[in-house]
């Protein structure tokens, strides 16, 4: 729970930079990360995302680099939306990986199934070549 309310403090930091126009977003990024305690890896944190009952959302901070992906999977049933908000860097993208890979940042999916589900948080092919640098960002998931 502490943790949560750490997270929340970073999560409003970021958005309060972002209004005042005064970083970028990776700063703002790093400095929520530091304000966390949330040290960036290779390592994209836990990997189910598991809501409290009444919750309709859940957020991870990680880092990817080159060709790799950061992978997620949650449980939902048919006919719920699923959605999803990355903070960080331009290139990366959350994915809902099923037959069609729509890019979550952009739409509301509707589950056209029920049980478990994959999201990929990744970049294209030619950002993954050009730069081996970790880039960091933070993932909030709202499922209703």
């Amino acid at each position: 729970m502490k943790y949560l309310f750490k997270l929340a403090g970073s999560t409003a930091l970021v958005f309060g930079m972002l209004g005042a126009g005064t970083v970028t977003v990776q700063a703002a990024t790093q400095t929520a990360t530091k304000a966390a305690n949330i040290e960036y890896s290779a390592d994209c944190g836990m990997k189910e995302l598991r809501m409290d009952k009444g919750r309709y959302d859940i957020n991870r901070a990680g880092a990817v680099k080159g060709s790799s992906y950061c992978e997620y999977y949650f449980y939902a049933k048919k006919g719920q939306k699923v959605s999803a908000t990355l903070i960080g860097n331009d290139d990366l993208y959350p994915i809902l990986y099923s037959s069609n890979l729509p890019d979550l940042s952009t739409q509301t999916v509707t589950l056209d199934k029920t049980g478990k589900h994959t999201i990929r948080v990744l970049q294209p092919r030619n950002q993954a070549r050009d730069s081996n640098t970790p880039k960091p960002y933070y993932l909030t998931v709202t499922i209703k």
